[in-house]
């Protein structure tokens, strides 16, 4: 009997836990796409992102001019974990040993054989540094020793913008800003695309959202930009969208063939921006881009500011979170396998520069067992391990 009454209790245990984690988690098919609901309450409160600052590399600290920033964009490191920083007005790439001391510079500006003309892009393909210059529409190729092998002409005419490479380096994602032609005389709209990029030839593979604008509108502040550039990660199975809702907290998840095949949901409540953010964040944009009177924005946030994906194979959401929880705080959600793990909090990321601001000021690069963090505007890059 004793040992009954003790199956049954367990029994009773068991059940009740498993009650318990269905509440916070659950899993269901529609249509053959794999929804994944969340809510707030952590699957794993242990879930933690543990990081150690390693060193900063700064332009100030630099006895080679050669190695002097002025507008950083991105970065890259190789499986040594040499890093390479891309300045889009030296044109050149800066290359920095693990340690983070300056090694030499790649590429020179130029349109001929191996010169950089306005690069924006970097990736590795193997032990090969590719390199794009949006100006003189060519891939530049080099050893990772800075060693010219040849240039590619691409036949592409569309621009590539903020361009992101999967951490398993095989897949890329980006915007794509194409100019569509309205007749002689008048200013062509502009079609705005994200989509899956053909890593040999930076071609457009296939597009997963699309939007049609006009120059004026977006000259003239008529566009909300948090409206226009939606969050996105590019991962090694899917490239992860942001539902870009002011009230929805949803990512999808698309196959590099541009078909959708899951969906995170997580509970959200919308969240009004403060006066006094409104204000800061229209100055700073008004600042960072120059020439421009008008500053469209709504009066709610966005649920979610940015992504990454880690080593440990999670996606790391940046929410934006109720500033009468925590004024100052910037926070991660962590996610594994669509489901919610744990949120913590993100030291090494200011508040004011997340979202559309921190596309100008600070950028993260999760690569290898680091993250980078580059500063645009001090001229420095912050390198942690985790």
């Amino acid at each position: 009997m004793k040992n009954l009454i003790a199956l049954v209790i367990a029994a009773a245990l068991i059940f009740s836990g498993c009650s318990k984690k269905d509440e916070n988690f659950k899993v269901e098919d529609q249509n053959g796409i794999k929804i994944y609901s969340n809510t707030d309450t952590p699957n794993d409160p242990s879930a933690k992102l543990e990081l150690k600052k390693l060193f900063t590399i700064s332009s100030e600290a630099q006895a080679d001019t050669n190695a002097y920033m002025k507008r950083p964009i991105t970065i890259t490191a190789d499986a040594g974990n040499n890093i390479y920083i891309l300045d889009i007005l030296t044109m050149s790439v800066k290359k920095f040993d693990p340690a983070g001391n300056f090694i030499k510079s790649i590429g020179r500006m130029g349109q001929g054989p191996g010169e950089l003309f306005y690069p924006s892009i970097m990736f590795f393909d193997k032990d090969t540094l590719n390199i794009m210059s949006a100006g003189s529409r060519k891939l530049s190729k080099f050893d990772s020793e800075g060693n010219f092998y040849y240039d590619k002409i691409l036949m592409e005419q569309s621009q590539l913008q903020n361009t992101k490479i999967s951490r398993d380096g095989e897949k890329i994602a980006s915007y794509i800003a194409k100019q569509i032609s309205k007749g002689e005389g008048q200013m062509p709209d502009i079609d705005f695309a994200l989509s899956v990029i053909n890593r040999k030839d930076l071609t457009e593979k296939t597009a997963l959202s699309s939007k049609k604008l006009a120059i004026q509108d977006l000259m003239g502040g008529k566009i909300d930009l948090n409206d226009l550039v939606i969050p996105f990660v590019p991962g090694n199975d899917y490239v992860y969208v942001s539902e870009n809702s002011d009230n929805q907290y949803r990512i999808f998840g698309y196959d590099y063939e541009g078909k959708k095949q899951i969906e995170i949901r997580k509970d959200f409540k919308m969240i009004r921006y403060e006066n006094a953010e409104k204000e800061e964040y229209i100055a700073s944009m008004k600042k960072m881009m120059q020439g421009t009177q008008e500053v469209k924005v709504g009066n709610f946030k966005k649920a979610i500011v940015t992504m990454h994906t880690d080593k440990y194979g999670r996606l790391l959401v940046f929410p934006n979170v109720d500033r009468n929880v925590d004024k100052e705080g910037v926070y991660l959600d962590i996610f594994k396998d669509g489901k919610f793990l744990n949120r913590i909090n993100y030291e090494i990321q200011a508040k004011g520069n997340t979202g559309m601001i921190g596309m100008f000021k600070a950028q993260e690069f999760f690569i290898g067992d680091r993250i980078y963090v580059m500063n645009g505007e001090e001229l420095t890059l912050d390198v942690y391990e985790y």
